[in-house]
């Protein structure tokens, strides 16, 4: 399941995944990864940007593929600034209740 995360709001695109610098760090190129899983390098390109996220099943896949830890992949909730926080909590209450009344993972 591919988590859409866009918003409109002054945050911008939630950063929740740190995959383009966890990738840039190990040398590897989105179509490296892309053949290494078998997907679409647009779509490694996606999960790279935040525009969508891979499942945790596909993180923990991509982490064993890159020989990384999981955690590496993720950003702090710890390092988010509590003015910060209180927007994504916002914006993550108005993709999950959105969620809820189509029925879809979209967020």
């Amino acid at each position: 399941m591919v988590k859409t995360i866009r918003s409109k709001s002054k945050l911008g695109k939630l950063i929740i995944n740190r995959l383009a610098a966890v990738l840039k760090e190990e040398g590897i190129t989105n179509k490296e990864l892309a053949a290494e899983l078998g997907y679409e390098e647009t779509t490694i390109s996606k999960w790279a940007t935040n525009t969508i996220q891979p499942s945790p099943s596909t993180f923990m896949r991509i982490a064993l593929t890159v020989n990384r830890d999981l955690k590496d992949f993720f950003v702090s909730t710890k390092e988010i600034d509590e003015t910060d926080k209180k927007k994504y909590l916002k914006i993550l209450a108005e993709m999950a209740e959105k969620s809820k009344r189509t029925g879809k993972s979209k967020g």
